[in-house]
């Protein structure tokens, strides 16, 4: 199931925040719902998944892309 819009641009600005950024964000995430131990579960399974391998699958569903492009509203000419 792809995630919803909002999520998807959310993790692309998370990612260009880097590692640290993504860190502090699940970090309060899981201060705020009191899940830090199950986030944490969820990371180290993620953790085996082969990034290349990953990429391979969703590739084929999405283009090459992580998430479609965003798209931007343009006003129709009157």
């Amino acid at each position: 199931m792809t995630p919803p819009l909002i999520l998807q641009r959310g993790a692309e600005h998370l990612i260009a925040l880097g590692p640290r950024g993504l860190a502090e964000f699940l970090h309060e995430l899981g201060e705020a719902t009191r899940t830090e131990a199950a986030i944490a579960e969820h990371l180290a399974r993620w953790r085996r998944l082969d990034p290349a391998m990953l990429h391979s699958v969703l590739s084929l569903h999405t283009a090459g892309r992580q998430f479609p492009p965003a798209l931007i509203p343009v006003e129709r000419a009157a």
